[in-house]
């Protein structure tokens, strides 16, 4: 009766370790994610508010592509190997032009 109980015991904290081990490591894989989306997000908002010099306001950690509704295609930053994270961002140039944002992190 003991053996079982210890038994039981024994399996219980090692199921426990296992759920906190899983956690930690889903944890760190979230907040990792949110973290570069909240970094793509904003530097898609600023380059969407600078479109006339968006060369000067987007950072080189980013990969930054405007796509213009009549065509032309514009691409600054580095070349990722693979993008963790990605956003597009849909605004308007001053001249009334659409442009399609997609910021690479």
């Amino acid at each position: 009766m003991r053996v079982d109980a210890a038994l039981v015991g024994a399996t219980a904290v090692v199921a426990a370790l296992l759920l906190l081990l899983a956690y930690a490591r889903i944890e760190k894989g979230y907040t990792g994610t949110y973290d570069c989306y909240r970094a793509v997000n904003g530097e898609a908002l600023m380059v969407s508010n600078n479109l006339s010099n968006f060369a000067q306001y987007s950072s080189s950690r980013f990969r930054v592509t405007l796509y213009f509704s009549n065509g032309t295609t514009l691409t600054r930053g580095a070349i990722l190997p693979r993008a963790q994270c990605y956003t597009y961002y849909l605004t308007s140039d001053s001249r009334g032009v659409l442009v399609l944002v997609k910021v690479e992190g």
